[in-house]
């Protein structure tokens, strides 16, 4: 059976999600480098005293700067890898990326306490495309004999 235009569809996306992960998470390293080799952690902990943060260090956030950089980086291989297996037919791996959906969509509505509607509308409706295209008859059939094959 061929692969159903709407699961290439959701492997597309999720290569797009993970090429903007690389960057995001690359981009987070360099700041976080950029900002210790500047020493601006105490500039930037003199800046939380101003604003009244007087338990969290300079330093620290430097450091997680740099570990959600590395998270990001991680996040954005397993997009990858769960892409690939989605491409070939396996259930784990739509269910995985229905469940990243559902936990953006429950996300999206953070936006909403924001007043940030369009953002969250915008959220809402690509996760909501994509539970659609993972989850209509040709997917599910490709799926269902796919995954059925790998079992047998």
């Amino acid at each position: 059976m061929k692969r159903p235009v709407s699961l290439t569809i959701v492997v597309v996306l999720q290569w797009i999600a993970a090429t903007i992960g690389v960057i995001s998470g690359f981009d987070q390293i360099a700041a976080a480098l950029q900002l210790r080799d500047a020493e601006a952690a105490d500039d930037i902990e003199a800046a939380l005293v101003n604003t009244g943060v007087i338990d969290v260090s300079g330093e620290s956030l430097v450091s997680g700067l740099l570990v959600a950089g590395a998270l990001t980086l991680l996040i954005a291989f397993v997009r990858v890898m769960v892409a690939v297996y989605l491409a070939r037919g396996r259930a784990w791996a739509r269910m995985l990326i229905a469940i990243v959906a559902v936990i953006n969509l429950i996300a999206g509505l953070g936006f909403l306490v924001y007043g940030e509607w369009w953002r969250a509308t915008a959220v809402m409706i690509v996760e909501l495309v994509i539970l659609g295209l993972l989850f209509n008859a040709k997917a599910s059939a490709y799926i269902r004999d796919r995954d059925g094959a790998i079992v047998s």
